[in-house]
């Protein structure tokens, strides 16, 4: 029997970070993230934050955002998330650049030429 748990928390994450990073953040490199999809694992140990940056070329090279800057602005999510949420454990916070909005660009691109 599937459970459609990680998909609720998944929702959840999306809306509370969301907010976090509207109200909370305050450093200028990290103002302009859009957390587009979040998916997590079905033990919700790991949930992955697909973001992109408004504002700035769809394309992950040109994206300026250092791994070591996310890290610590998931530990910090984390960590408010913690006090907003109820749930026994919050999930670890990994975020990955998303790169379907390039592709399908790509798609599109590809298409446009065979005709």
């Amino acid at each position: 029997m599937s459970s459609n748990r990680p998909e609720k928390v998944a929702d959840l994450l999306k809306r509370e970070i969301s907010l976090i990073l509207s109200q909370e953040v305050k450093d200028p490199r990290l103002q302009n993230i859009n957390i587009t999809a979040v998916k997590v694992t079905d033990d919700i140990g790991i949930a992955y934050l697909y973001y992109t940056v408004i504002g700035k070329s769809i394309r992950k090279s040109d994206s300026n955002i250092e791994s070591k800057t996310l890290t610590k602005l998931a530990g910090m999510i984390r960590s408010k998330l913690s006090k907003i949420v109820e749930m026994r454990r919050v999930p670890k916070l990994i975020f990955k650049f998303d790169e379907s909005i390039e592709y399908s660009e790509n798609i599109e691109n590809l298409l446009k030429n065979l005709k």
